[in-house]
């Protein structure tokens, strides 16, 4: 199986109208989290799953202690994880305390043994035009797939199952509740949609 790619245009930093240059771009098939890599994983190497998830707790605990210490931190044939700050601006280091400055992020930088795994991935362009997105049927048939195996779908994993607009996915999962067959819990960004009670095992 190859993974798809669209040629898109980024908007002029400038604001000026001028196109930009197209450049390729994945198209995701959807979102994996962690408990579908630990069934992999398990299906691969025989370790229990919950051994999984617990030694990729204890690892995330102990980068997590080392990054506060000012470490860099490199996890072997994934790559190297580093941690940025933010302050406000200024332009003199004498106006600013260490009080002022905070965390802001954890870079990551592939390693070696992740880009020559994926050096030689298989690409197919996505065909463009009608036909692109997938009828509603078998958009409802991949949500309720996807239910079977997590607990709830945001909108954005849903567009990316689907490959919807965010208008379209609104207005599918807005369909769904109306119908039953989903609920919505949360509040805007923090807004995740589920099975109805009645029907979770």
């Amino acid at each position: 199986m190859c993974a798809r790619y669209r040629m898109v245009r980024n908007p002029n930093p400038t604001g000026e109208k001028k196109k930009q240059a197209l450049h390729p771009r994945v198209v995701p098939l959807g979102t994996l989290h962690t408990d579908d890599l630990i069934e992999e994983v398990e299906n691969r190497s025989g370790i229990s799953g919950a051994d999984i998830k617990g030694a990729l707790r204890v690892l995330a605990d102990v980068v997590a202690d080392r990054l506060e210490q000012g470490y860099n931190v490199e996890v072997e044939n994934f790559g190297f994880l580093s941690v940025s700050l933010s302050s406000r601006p200024v332009m003199d280091k004498k106006e600013i305390r260490s009080e002022s400055i905070h965390f802001k992020n954890v870079n990551f930088r592939c390693g070696k043994y992740l880009k020559s795994k994926l050096k030689t991935m298989d690409l197919e362009r996505m065909p463009e035009g009608k036909g692109v997105l997938p009828p509603f049927g078998e958009r409802v048939r991949r949500l309720m797939e996807y239910l079977e195996k997590h607990h709830y779908i945001t909108c954005s994993d849903y567009r990316e199952l689907t490959g919807c607009s965010k208008y379209r996915a609104l207005e599918d999962l807005k369909k769904l509740i109306d119908e039953g067959k989903l609920e919505k819990n949360g509040y805007r960004s923090t807004r995740v949609y589920s099975l109805p009670s009645s029907e979770k095992h």
